[in-house]
């Protein structure tokens, strides 16, 4: 796909042609496709698309559209070409995604909520967990992340009960302000929360626990003061050895937790194998995170 920024000539393969419902090979402008996404998808697009070429920096974003009278999902990926340091066109690629939105639709159904955060449960996250390992099989990347509040029955008795459950209700609502893309964000229990997240690979799923460790883990607000938190994380990568077995990627996520609590607590720990591997110092200290805490 690519878009000529002044001459708004739209050039895509015959695949997109498909995906819009457009015959192939006619002489498109950008104006002509736009009819074909429902507005709110066509907003948000325009907005990042507008922001992209201000700043050069690319974006992802998913888009409905409408067309035949069928509606679609589409992964639209944006890249802005340059030329003697002006913008002279958008190019990316445009991927069918409707039957991983429908996936994603049939976690959704299953899940049943946490009255005290407004999450899902560990009872629906459990369902969501055995119902994703069906696509465990290398072409998706998903991940299940577990998370725990540092010595929760010390900061009880420290900020008294009132205190404990701001610090769960505060985190569960920094979760989804985070992961807003999350296949779920749950709180399965106590003073723990899970991710079933979408990923590339191992190095991405490290790069977005580390980067996001240090805003979870603000000071909570609370009454005229601030409650101190701890947050040790555990994460683990699904693959193909969990189609028949999808407990244990909750246990490798959960024994990268254990480690993360042995290192000495509030940090990160991605199951590798058979051990957990720290996030690497290198990207956590960009984001204020103690190398020897990662």
């Amino acid at each position: 796909m690519a878009v000529g920024i002044k001459t708004e000539i739209v050039t895509w393969t015959d695949g997109v042609y498909d995906l819009f419902g457009i015959q192939r090979g006619l002489t498109l402008h950008r104006s002509m496709t736009l009819d074909v996404y429902q507005s709110q998808s066509r907003s948000e697009m325009d907005r990042q698309r507008a922001a992209a070429i201000h700043s050069g920096k690319g974006f992802v974003l998913d888009c409905q559209l409408r067309s035949g009278g069928r509606s679609r999902w589409m992964r639209l990926r944006v890249g802005v070409g340059f030329d003697q340091g002006r913008a002279i066109r958008v190019f990316g690629s445009k991927q069918d995604v409707t039957a991983e939105k429908k996936m994603w639709d049939g976690l959704v159904t299953v899940a049943g909520h946490d009255p005290l955060s407004g999450l899902t449960n560990r009872r629906a996250f459990e369902e969501a967990t055995r119902e994703l390992s069906r696509y465990a099989d290398g072409q998706h990347g998903f991940a299940l992340a577990v998370l725990s509040i540092d010595d929760f029955e010390t900061l009880r008795a420290r900020h008294d009960h009132d205190g404990a459950l701001d610090c769960l209700r505060c985190l569960g609502e920094r979760l989804a302000r985070q992961f807003p893309d999350a296949i779920l964000v749950s709180r399965i229990g106590g003073a723990e929360f899970a991710l079933l997240l979408r990923i590339g690979a191992a190095g991405m799923l490290e790069a977005t626990l580390g980067s996001a460790h240090r805003l979870l883990a603000r000071p909570i607000p609370h009454g005229s003061g601030a409650v101190e938190l701890g947050l040790s994380v555990g994460a683990a990568l699904l693959k193909p050895s969990h189609r028949d077995d999808p407990k244990r990627l909750f246990a490798e996520a959960d024994s990268a937790l254990y480690v993360a609590r042995a290192a000495g607590s509030n940090c990160v720990r991605v199951f590798d194998g058979m051990i957990a591997r720290p996030v690497p110092a290198a990207r956590t200290e960009l984001k204020g995170l103690s190398p020897s805490r990662s």
